[in-house]
């Protein structure tokens, strides 16, 4: 049986800065990054959220590809 932890570090993504390109979501291989949009019924403009922290490899992929800067990795407290 696996014993899910929580990573050392998560993905943090600025609302601010995210476009909703969808290239994190793409290559985030545990597939804990996902779409959202602001509106209902897929309208709205569109985000990159985390989905599942404990799903979350650390392997920084998304902070990577991102051409925005929009997410970085910050130390999680526990």
């Amino acid at each position: 049986m696996r014993v899910m932890t929580r990573p050392k570090a998560l993905p943090e993504i600025d609302p601010e800065r995210c476009t909703g390109c969808g290239r994190c979501v793409a290559v985030c291989e545990p597939k804990v990054l996902w779409l959202e949009t602001d509106g209902p019924n897929g309208w709205g403009r569109k985000r990159s959220v985390l989905h599942d922290e404990s799903g979350c490899t650390v392997c920084v992929q998304c902070v990577i590809v991102c051409p925005f800067d929009a997410i970085r990795m910050v130390k999680t407290t526990s």
